[in-house]
């Protein structure tokens, strides 16, 4: 994992400090994808890219197994949410106000 970040460094490094004398902005940016590139495969085949490659496919799996909401359900929530907000604007509304009145009233 370690060479990987040194890798990326050492890409980022060629991007911007450009010691190779690559003026040309399109050889600088194929640079630095080869390096990502190869820092990617670096890593994916440390033991730490190995687990999380593990991790990925799990995830995949258990993707697989949520239940969305369907298109009426996502609509009906979304709307219970809309109103909500609104309820709780009014409220929060209706205290400020109450609480400037009263700070003004303390304060003349």
């Amino acid at each position: 994992m370690v060479i990987s970040i040194l890798i990326v460094v050492g890409s980022l490094a060629l991007f911007y400090l450009d010691p190779l004398g690559l003026n040309t902005t399109l050889y600088k940016v194929l640079v630095l994808l080869v390096g990502l590139v190869l820092a990617g495969f670096v890593f994916f085949k440390s033991p730490q890219g190995v687990r999380f490659n593990a991790f990925l496919k799990e995830t995949k799996i258990e993707l697989r197994k949520v239940v969305w909401p369907t298109k009426d359900e996502t609509m009906k929530t979304t709307g219970m949410i809309m109103v909500a907000v609104v309820i709780v604007a009014i409220f929060l509304w209706i205290v400020d106000a109450i609480l400037t009145w009263a700070v003004q009233l303390l304060t003349n």
